[in-house]
């Protein structure tokens, strides 16, 4: 959730790919196009009923689609294909799983700022005319922007919810004021005039557990990063009950390690055992070959080496090589869940996909490469991760393929 919003989508969702729908007790799947905020319909989306269903085109409304499983297993495909405004590429996303994992789905696609952004012109009060000042609305950033004569410019996502601005003494780039606005509507170009009275001191830092933990703000659908604001509290006065802390604890190197913990009161955290000890995972995808010229990929079932932690999904990526380019191109990302791999022995078929609006341009090239493996491993649930309630807690750790030999 960098901040934690630009590591989880510039990685393609290190948490999970799904929203949160925990009291969904009906056959329905709710799926959501995401563009940091912004909900634009995709250019593409397509469902399939069980493992040999067919599929079905699906028609949406500002990004949010929806569809009725009637497989008796409540298994269940989606993709999704969001073509570039100004260009001929695409992106391609899938989900594979049941209904008892997952019934909402969110696919984080890449934004365009003509359609989906407009400009917030800032006034900032006379007295910090020459502070710094960030930006953070939905799940965009707009970090230390220097105002020119006290106003300053920054591109935002369309969209309704809690609009944070963080005051920043120049020279040191310290936190020292916030301005909250928590019914923020955002659909087109504004100004905003900030009163000095709107703006607060901060909480306490939160100090103790593991130093390496940057704590978050999690103000409904917005996230204010531990980093920008050196894991200081919400302001007293500010306070609402349905406010969080989320607790992120990063590890370089192979594997790359997230974890995460909500917590109501930002108190401390320690980070749960043998997370900082996961090893590289590249051997779960244990061959790679095609059928009937698609992708076709056998996996291993990934055992948690974490009391009380299981897998909650698998994801990796189809990239195609690029003439001489040493570096392949991701274009399609498929997350597959256990409670799927099981109807299939763990082997992944890229679905063959004849409707009529399905371009096969869409289609994976044969030659392609998987260069790296993301798993989810959780005591809670795809959908309790998504609604980021207190105690929920959770990692996903990235391997490289392309370094490995499978």
């Amino acid at each position: 959730m960098l901040s934690v919003f630009l590591m989880i989508f510039l990685l393609y969702s290190c948490t999970s790919p799904t929203g949160t729908n925990e009291g969904n007790k009906t056959n329905e799947v709710t799926i959501t196009i995401d563009r940091e905020g912004a909900q634009r319909n995709a250019s593409f989306v397509a469902v399939q009923d069980g493992l040999e269903g067919t599929w079905k085109e699906l028609t949406g409304s500002n990004g949010t689609y929806e569809y009725k499983v009637n497989d008796s297993a409540g298994v269940y495909s989606i993709v999704a294909v969001d073509e570039d405004t100004h260009s001929d590429h695409f992106h391609t996303r899938l989900f594979h799983g049941t209904l008892a994992e997952a019934k909402t789905v969110n696919f984080e696609f890449d934004y365009d700022k003509s359609a989906d952004f407009a400009k917030l012109n800032i006034t900032v009060p006379e007295s910090y005319a020459n502070a710094a000042v960030s930006v953070f609305f939905l799940k965009h950033e707009a970090p230390y922007n220097i105002p020119q004569d006290g106003k300053t410019v920054v591109k935002l996502p369309k969209g309704s919810g809690e609009l944070v601005v963080v005051i920043h003494d120049l020279d040191t780039q310290a936190a020292t004021k916030v301005y909250i606005d928590r019914a923020f509507s955002f659909q087109g170009d504004k100004s905003l005039t900030i009163e000095e009275s709107k703006l607060k001191s901060f909480g306490k830092e939160i100090k103790g557990g593991d130093s390496e933990i940057t704590y978050y703000w999690v103000l409904s659908k917005t996230l204010v990063p531990g980093s920008v604001i050196s894991n200081m509290k919400i302001p007293d006065e500010e306070v609402k009950s349905s406010d969080r802390y989320m607790a992120e604890y990063l590890q370089w190197g192979e594997p790359f390690i997230n974890w995460w913990k909500v917590t109501k009161e930002g108190i401390p955290i320690t980070v749960t055992d043998g997370i900082k000890t996961l090893e590289s995972a590249a051997s779960t995808i244990s061959a790679t070959g095609t059928e009937s010229e698609l992708p076709k990929v056998t996996l291993n079932r990934y055992e948690s080496p974490i009391t009380e932690y299981d897998v909650k999904y698998y994801n990796f990526d189809i990239s195609k090589r690029i003439e001489t380019d040493p570096s392949p191109v991701g274009t399609h990302f498929i997350t597959v869940t256990p409670g799927y791999l099981e109807k299939t022995d763990y082997v992944y078929t890229f679905p063959k996909i004849t409707l009529d609006n399905w371009k096969s341009t869409y289609n994976p090239v044969a030659n392609y490469v998987v260069q790296t493996l993301k798993i989810c491993l959780s005591p809670n649930t795809i959908d309790g991760i998504n609604s980021l309630t207190p105690g929920i807690e959770w990692t996903v750790f990235l391997s490289d393929l392309v370094g490995s030999t499978m």
